[in-house]
């Protein structure tokens, strides 16, 4: 019941970030608004409402920008908030704003926009959170979101002159920053029985240390083999005289 309920918020959540994002792309589409301008220009003060606004605007020229987007922003952040429900709310805002401020300081001088920065961000806190984990649970996690998107590797170097590589390489490393600051919070891995007796100072069960039982084979006991003895008796009659 309670997995169903997580599951159901984890989805809600999802449904409306990707949701926003269609919004305001229609909504720049319909009405001609340029809301490029209102993305991230690094080092200019202008800029600055990028960090927030970024994510949520895409490019106009077409619909392949906010469709690559949409997919896996939708299922990351369901991975996220189902499987890392007690930190995903600190998580999530850690790597948008770490993605977005990072952007503002190092990138080219040019206009960024788009969700994958986040994507980006998430993606690789989800992998490298599971291995530092050690959990199989959070491990799986990882393990589907390398095989669904491990080429988003290559998007981190400057492949193409219209391409945020930036922004990608940014939000990647922001995510490793986010999985090393969150170590020790969310699903922990199960420990095994000596770790939980020496963090509680409990000696080894008894058991662990007796001596091995004696297993010399006996000789068997000689009364229980011996035999019974056979006693023949013969009774001498002399012959009689005739």
């Amino acid at each position: 019941m309670l997995e169903s309920k997580i599951s159901r918020i984890a989805l809600l959540i999802s449904f409306s970030l990707v949701g926003l994002m269609w919004v305001v792309h229609l909504s720049d589409i319909t009405f001609g608004l340029n809301l490029y301008r209102f993305g991230i220009f690094p080092l200019r003060p202008s800029g600055l409402t990028g960090i927030l606004l970024t994510p949520f605007i895409h490019s106009t020229a077409d619909f392949s920008h906010i469709l690559n987007n949409s997919l896996p922003a939708f299922i990351l952040t369901w991975l996220l908030f189902y499987h890392y429900r007690t930190i995903a709310t600190r998580v999530f805002i850690l790597i948008y704003f770490l993605t977005g401020i990072s952007m503002w300081l190092l990138a080219r001088e040019n206009y960024h926009i788009g969700m994958s920065g986040v994507i980006y961000g998430l993606t690789s806190f989800l992998v490298f959170s599971g291995f530092f984990r050690k959990n199989m649970r959070v491990a799986a996690v990882s393990l589907i979101v390398i095989f669904l998107y491990g080429s988003m590797v290559w998007g981190i170097f400057p492949t193409a002159i219209n391409i945020s590589w930036e922004g990608h390489a940014l939000g990647f490393f922001s995510g490793i920053i986010v999985a090393v600051i969150y170590k020790y919070s969310g699903p922990q891995p199960q420990k095994l029985r000596y770790e939980l007796e020496e963090e509680l100072g409990i000696e080894p069960e008894i058991e662990y240390w007796k001596e091995e039982p004696d297993i010399t084979p006996q000789e068997p006991d000689k009364d229980e083999t011996k035999q019974a003895e056979i006693s023949i008796q013969y009774d001498y009659k002399p012959k009689e005289e005739k």
